[in-house]
């Protein structure tokens, strides 16, 4: 991997947005054989690898859960091993209605399998991708960001870091506020939810199990993500706190004892008392979903196509299956020989993600809005909705092979 912050070259294909998403396509493009130029600002991510967490201060606040298809991209990838050993693999899920007492819990062994899936911290696999990347010799990381477009007949012409690089094919893996995005004018549909998440590491008096758990309440969902820790002692996790925009302030400026203590009594005590927190951060909650993820030589994947509410942690495990994708029909336009920037190609990636994803964030906003809704009667309807679901073992089986990407 050849890390240049001048020379300016031609690629098969340019990725803006090293991320976790942006990173993981141009290594599975660079195995195609093709030659990829990653636009990444922060340049590589590779360094010392953190020892495992051991306080609420030595884990990344950003983590991702992960389903099993996200699991075997990773692996696909080459990259899983060097995850793993630090994955918090999680065999149980519960998730309670603060409204009333509907509650569902979904278990690996209803569906014969070890685990539903796992916590990452987010730099792990960074480390990982940026370790595979450093091998291939087709990939070369550009430490600057997309300054400009120009789309051509054959291509496209970007301007990074002052150079001009060109290629068949640019995707724009660059974020919710996507500079590419941006740049070509694509339009989106947006709505803000109101809220704002809260973001933190915390210790808890007792074990989480390996249960990963969500509340919902009337303001928001709250949801407590297992962690591995050094001393396998299970007591930290991450939590996702999202709150309605009027009270976020609040809650987030208190001081720690306080926090922990609100944080203990929202949770119903689900891991006994909150002892540790550590610093927090948060951030405004939006829906957005670009009309079309293609353009003549460009395609979007991950949150610069979709955002979604966090509250089932598909986020990711969404851009992944857009990597998966569109890694698939590059493929395919290989074998057909075809360019990859091509309009075939492109819109074969489209027809298999958007309606997917469309569902997927209609379905969240559903929970989202159910959940939120102090209606007597809907929140009746909720409550029993969990109830007999739970009881209902083939549809439990049937979420958890959905949700686990089986």
């Amino acid at each position: 991997m050849n890390v240049d912050h001048r020379k300016a070259s031609q690629a098969d294909v340019i990725v803006s947005g090293g991320g976790l998403v942006g990173a993981s396509l141009a290594l599975g493009v660079a195995r195609l054989g093709l030659r990829v130029i990653i636009l990444e600002p922060a340049g590589c991510h590779v360094g010392e690898v953190a020892e495992q967490g051991s306080s609420v201060d030595t884990f990344d606040l950003r983590v991702s859960a992960l389903t099993r298809a996200s699991q075997r991209l990773l692996n696909t990838l080459g990259c899983w091993k060097m995850i793993e050993s630090y994955a918090q693999h999680y065999q149980q899920m519960d998730v309670w209605d603060a409204g009333g007492n509907g509650r569902i819990q979904f278990s690996s062994a209803e569906v014969y399998e070890d685990n539903l899936g796992c916590i990452v911290e987010n730099r792990r696999m960074l480390n990982a991708l940026y370790t595979e990347l450093g091998q291939a010799r087709n990939i070369q990381v550009v430490a600057a960001g997309l300054e400009s477009v120009q789309v051509t007949a054959e291509g496209v012409d970007i301007s990074a870091g002052g150079n001009i690089y060109s290629a068949s094919l640019l995707v724009g893996a660059d974020g919710a506020l996507s500079r590419t995005r941006h740049l070509l004018s694509l339009p989106t549909r947006e709505w803000d939810y109101g809220q704002e998440a809260i973001v933190a590491t915390i210790q808890t008096e007792q074990s989480h199990g390996r249960v990963a758990r969500q509340r919902f309440l009337n303001t928001g969902p709250l949801a407590l993500l297992p962690l591995r820790d050094a001393g396998s002692t299970d007591k930290y996790c991450s939590i996702v706190w999202s709150v309605s925009q009027p009270e976020c302030q609040n809650i987030y400026s208190l001081e720690d004892e306080a926090f922990c203590e609100q944080l203990s009594e929202v949770s119903e005590w689900a891991l006994g008392r909150v002892v540790n927190v550590s610093r927090r951060v948060k951030f405004p909650l939006m829906q957005r979903h670009a009309k079309s993820y293609i353009c003549k030589h460009v395609a979007l994947i991950g949150d610069a196509a979709h955002t979604i509410h966090p509250l089932a942690g598909q986020g990711v495990n969404l851009g992944f299956q857009d990597v998966r994708v569109l890694l698939e029909e590059l493929e395919r336009a290989q074998n057909r020989r075809l360019l990859p920037g091509e309009s075939e190609v492109l819109r074969r990636y489209q027809r298999r993600r958007q309606p997917e994803n469309l569902a997927m964030m209609a379905a969240m906003e559903s929970f989202k809005r159910g959940f939120a809704s102090s209606n007597p009667m809907i929140s009746w309807l909720r409550n029993e909705g969990l109830s007999r679901v739970n009881a209902m073992l083939p549809v439990k089986k049937a979420i958890i092979r959905q949700a686990m990407g089986l």
